[in-house]
This record gives structure tokens, C-alpha cells and sequence, in this order.
């Protein structure tokens, strides 16, 4: 029989989608179309300007993007002519040169990349606009690049646009985007003062919201029933501790899926995630299994091997106990009485890929265990090399 797909449409998970909906960033998106919809309803009347800030992972981007779509649509559909640009200034050396070079170039695709500088491109930039009777909303994506690059200058040249020519139509609005509100502190007074009205703020996505955005995706992205809803609660409670990051849950997801199209499986397992997870860096780390103590690493070989045999996100204190005595069993070691074996648990805990959550059940309070970032099988592989050399 062949093997059934896992994805459906997987260029919904890469990084540059942008999907109809932005979930949970309804304020923020409301509060673009109060500063920018003029540009369609009384064009070149106001020049705005706003600062996105947030984490890693909030959405800036995505907003911004999703925004400049919906607005360019508005736009055609009232026929005023008016272009979103996006623009990141990593990607382009935080150089107002070429951060100018390249809107130019998309507002006129042959123009030449050389031979002018940076205050000539902003005239023909000016020039442009002025012959297209045509708008601009420039977005400058992580603009901290530009700011540490060029300072206060660049922005403020940008910011102060349309001063030169007071009676002239309004075509150049900006969006900045941030992850660090701190560098704007190095800005001129002068600079600061035009941009600090109006910033929106993107808080880190709390779980329930982290779980809505992964099952937007899945829905889109995967086979129906590839991905049990508890691996969708699984990544967020990572993503959750890796300070609400959007973009991080959604790799995980995709690296995930990845990992069980290679293994031909019908359906994402607890095992793929983990893989994912752990990505390039090396969650597990030797020296610090080593420097546990005998029953604490049989212990945690008790997590392992729980978790290699049962392709579950969490298991009870006593479904690892159980694990546990085994393990004991197998090296003759007699185990340790359940007070000491929860104290050993408790200090596992405090590894980065091993998690105790208390959580409400139908018997009342349960405490729960999940192994995070690391592969069972390679954390069951680890340990037992450990435990072996260090009774040899």
C-alpha cells in the first residue's frame, strides 16, 4: 500500500506565508488601520509614522506584512495608486544607501543600482512617487541595524521626508520594526520625538493563543488527523518557554512534520517533535548527566525508556516510578523508597529538557512529566553509556 502524505500544502509552514488571519493581534492590526487607511480614503493628504515593537517570534513581521497586502488591496480597489514596501536592514547592512537603492529599484525595477548617493536616491525617490502620483508605505524590519549602523541620521532624514517642501502631497509613510525599544534611546531628540506616538506593542503569545496559531496552520498544512491535538499542545508548552515565539512553534511543527514524512509514518509522534526540537543545538549534554548521581540518572533512564515505549506527550510520577524500578531491576540496584525517588525527580527537573507540571485531574492534583528537546532514544542511548562506564 502506498504511503499517505503528511502535508498537504507545506509552503503554509515556511516563513515567508502569510495566512488570511492573524490570530490574536486584532488590537494591533486595528490600530495600523486608524494610523494608514488614510492613505486610501484621503491619499497624500498625512504622512504617518509607526514602531512596532516585540520579542522574537510576536508577529511583527507578519502584521506588517499582512497589513501592507490588505491595504495595497484597498487601494487597487479604489484605484489610488500606492505600494507597500518591505524592506529588512540586516539583510541590507543596515545602509540607508541600500535600503533607498533597493525601493527604488522596486518602484522602478531597471533603474541602476550605482552611481548615486543616498540623499540623490531619496530625490528620485521623491521624483517617482511625484510622476506615478503614487504612494509608498516603507516598512524597515529590524531597523535596530540601521539605528547602530547609521545612527540618528538615516531616520532622521527618512522621518523628516516631506519638510523641505511643506505644501507638497504626502506620499512617503513608514513603519519600523523592532525587537529592542531600547535602541531607539539612541536616536536625537528630534528624531525620537516624531516616532514615539505611536507604537504598537506585541506581547509574547500566552499557550492558548500559541495552540490557536498551530492549529491554524495544521489545518491548512496537514493531512486531517496527521497531527493529534496534543502534540499541538505539546509544542506550544515549548514555545511558551521560549518566550512565546511564534516562528520557533511553527519550525518545530514543520521540522516535525519533516521527521515522520522521512520515516513514513501516518502520523506525528511525541519522538518527531522532540528531534525537532532539539534542532542544532545540543540540549543533552554529557558532563551534566555524568554529574548525577547513580539513582538520579536510573531515574531518568526510567524517563526515557518510558517514553520510547509510549508515544505520549507526558507521563505520571508513577508510570516513571514503575520505569524506574525497573531500570533498578536491570542493574541490581534496589530502588529507593518513593520520598527519595520524587527528590530525584524533583532535581531532574531542573534539567532544560525535562519538565514537572502540576495539573488538575480526575483524581484530583496530578503531576506530570515530559521529556522536551531531546529524542528518547538518544537520551535512553546516553545515559545507558554512562551508567555502564561508570559501574565498569
Amino acid at each position: 500500500m502506498a504511503h499517505r502524505g503528511i502535508f498537504i500544502d507545506e509552503a503554509i509552514l515556511d516563513i515567508n506565508y502569510i495566512p488570511d488571519a492573524i490570530l490574536h493581534r486584532e488590537d494591533q492590526h486595528r490600530m495600523l488601520e486608524a494610523l494608514f487607511d488614510n492613505m486610501v480614503s484621503t491619499p497624500y493628504e498625512v504622512s504617518q509614522k509607526a514602531v512596532i515593537v516585540g520579542g522574537v517570534g510576536s508577529g511583527k513581521t507578519l502584521l506588517a506584512q499582512h497589513y501592507g497586502r490588505r491595504l495595497r488591496e484597498r487601494a487597487a480597489q479604489r484605484r489610488v495608486k500606492l505600494s507597500y514596501i518591505h524592506l529588512n536592514c540586516r539583510e541590507l547592512r543596515g545602509s540607508l544607501f541600500m535600503i533607498l537603492s533597493r525601493a527604488v529599484k522596486r518602484l522602478r525595477p531597471e533603474f541602476p543600482e550605482r552611481g548615486y548617493a543616498a540623499n540623490e536616491l531619496m530625490d528620485i525617490m521623491r521624483q517617482i512617487m511625484e510622476e506615478d502620483n503614487s504612494q509608498v508605505l516603507l516598512c524597515l524590519d529590524e531597523v535596530d541595524v540601521l539605528i547602530e549602523n547609521e545612527g540618528s541620521d538615516a531616520l532622521y532624514y527618512l522621518t523628516r521626508f516631506h519638510e523641505a517642501e511643506p505644501e507638497e502631497a504626502r506620499r512617503l509613510s513608514l513603519i519600523l520594526i523592532s525587537k529592542d525599544p531600547e535602541v531607539f534611546a539612541k536616536l536625537d531628540r528630534s528624531t525620537l520625538s516624531s516616532l514615539q506616538r505611536n507604537v504598537v506593542r506585541m506581547p509574547e503569545y500566552e499557550r492558548g493563543q500559541m495552540t490557536d496559531i498551530l492549529s491554524y496552520r495544521v489545518e491548512r498544512a496537514f493531512r486531517r488527523d496527521a497531527v493529534p491535538p496534543e502534540l499541538v499542545d505539546f509544542i506550544s508548552e515549548l514555545a511558551v518557554k521560549e518566550h512565546g515565539d511564534a516562528r520557533y512553534a511553527i519550525d518545530v511543527l514543520h521540522g516535525a512534520g519533516k521527521m515522520a514524512e522521512t520515516s513514513q509514518a501516518a502520523q506525528l509522534a511525541p519522538e518527531h517533535v522532540r528531534e525537532a526540537a532539539m534542532g542544532v543545538f545540543q540540549t543533552l549534554k554529557k558532563e551534566t548527566v555524568r554529574q548525577l548521581s547513580l539513582h538520579e540518572q536510573l531515574v531518568l533512564l526510567g524517563v526515557a525508556r518510558f517514553f520510547q515505549a509510549h508515544a505520549v506527550t507526558h507521563g505520571t510520577t508513577g508510570e516513571i516510578e514503575d520505569a524506574y524500578r525497573l531500570a533498578c531491576e536491570e542493574y541490581g540496584e534496589a530502588p529507593r523508597a518513593h520520598t527519595q525517588y520524587w527528590k530525584y525527580l524533583k532535581n531532574l527537573g531542573g534539567l532544560d529538557f525535562v519538565n514537572i507540571r502540576l495539573q488538575a485531574s480526575g483524581m484530583g492534583r496530578t503531576q506530570f512529566i515530559s521529556l522536551e528537546r531531546v529524542p528518547a532514544r538518544s537520551l535512553e542511548r546516553e545515559v545507558r553509556q554512562i551508567i555502564e562506564q561508570s559501574r565498569a
